[in-house]
């Protein structure tokens, strides 16, 4: 096989390792199921969301260390092998302490795939396209997080009356098959994802590029500029998880004929669509400057949310927040490792560590909401403000 078919399929390999990684973001998204598939309390159900965001802060930064020593392509071999084995288990058994371990063995696995993903998509890019294919990369992740409440709502309409399907419940317990679904198809994506991760995929380290430890990773932190960017993206997670959680509440108050789940398949398409764009459009213009865009849509659409309720207005601003979200977190993650590729597995455990914000500004923002629902898009502005000044310190 010639040099360029297997800078190809490694590439592939890398995408489709994305898509596995939107998988990881379904854990919000079930809980809802989860509550109804197994007749739980909410507070149990959200469970699922903790175990599925916690092994982000527990496990990014010594998987960053471990890296180093093991290089970025078996980190990323572990990480299918824990996402796969999270997969597979609901196909053995199927209750809720089973999909609560599930969930809990995806989430290691989605944080160990973001840690090595993400740099070694440097590893395998062309030079000067690591940016473009690191959007286009978390554009195949929106499809791996729509697909999850999509395969969910249409298994559920179309096969819930389907005979072979009412075999597969045990003892004629009533339970979502859409859910049920969801496992199999997960798991046959990783097994194919981790085939081609270990055939095509290169293990190599980065020019000077120097091994990590645990004091190393803390020294990053100390530096001013890793640590600006550190923040950028725990405030840009925190923002998006928190648009997440209040887009379904302003359909819920003010249109209850439209479901609210619609709101936020609205906004993870509209992600799609802008990291597409981002993808290419990051050929032809710079990193910063293209944040500098996004930024600017990001805040249009936030203010538009200030307006009163109309069907044209916030149907937009959910648009534009999901196009001018979509590359803020590639961009962010890119520009730091061009910045420092030396640094570059320092710099993925911190940056991945700091997604633990999507955790930690919602709190925020719902509390704001408990005042004015209006006032929890202040919180989400304050971030995009943050999230200007790294823009701003990156173009000096």
């Amino acid at each position: 096989m010639n040099k360029t078919a297997q800078s190809q399929l490694s590439l592939i390999a890398i995408f489709l390792v994305f898509l596995a990684m939107g998988f990881g973001d379904a854990a919000g998204q079930l809980v809802s199921v989860v509550e109804k598939a197994f007749g739980i309390s909410p507070f149990a159900a959200s469970l699922v969301s903790f175990a599925g965001m916690i092994m982000f802060g527990v496990l990014s930064i010594p998987m960053g260390v471990q890296q180093s020593k093991i290089g970025k392509k078996k980190m990323l071999t572990i990480g299918l092998i824990f996402f796969l084995l999270g997969a597979i288990l609901p196909i053995v058994a199927f209750n809720f302490p089973v999909i609560l371990v599930a969930v809990l063995l995806m989430g290691a696995g989605a944080a160990i795939l973001q840690v090595a993903g993400n740099p070694l998509m440097r590893d395998v890019s062309a030079e000067g396209k690591y940016s473009s294919n690191l959007s286009f990369a978390q554009a195949i992740k929106a499809i791996g997080t729509l697909s999850t409440s999509l395969i969910v709502s249409l298994m559920t309409i179309h096969l819930i009356n389907n005979q072979w399907f009412k075999l597969i419940a045990e003892n004629g317990e009533s339970m979502n098959i859409g859910f049920r679904i969801l496992f199999p198809i997960f798991a046959i994506i990783l097994l194919i994802t981790l085939i081609l991760v270990i055939v095509f995929v290169p293990n190599k380290k980065m020019d000077g590029e120097q091994p990590t430890t645990l004091a190393n990773c803390m020294k990053a932190l100390g530096d001013p500029y890793i640590l600006m960017m550190f923040f950028g993206i725990f405030f840009y997670c925190g923002a998006e998880a928190s648009m997440f959680n209040r887009i379904p509440s302003i359909l819920l108050e003010n249109n209850p004929n439209i479901p609210s789940s619609v709101g936020n398949i609205v906004l993870i398409v509209s992600l799609f669509i802008g990291r597409l764009l981002g993808g290419i459009t990051l050929r032809f213009i710079k990193p910063n400057h293209f944040l500098w865009i996004t930024l600017i849509i990001s805040v249009i659409g936030n203010l538009f949310l200030f307006m009163p309720y109309n069907s044209i207005t916030t149907w937009l601003s959910f648009l534009l927040i999901g196009i001018g979200f979509a590359n803020i977190f590639p961009l962010i993650f890119s520009i730091a490792i061009d910045r420092k590729p030396q640094m570059s597995n320092e710099i993925s455990g911190l940056m991945v560590t700091a997604i633990v914000g999507a955790a930690i500004v919602p709190l925020a923002t719902g509390a704001a909401a408990n005042v004015n629902p209006k006032y929890a898009f202040i919180v989400t502005l304050i971030c995009l403000g943050y999230i200007a000044f790294v823009a701003f310190k990156n173009k000096r």
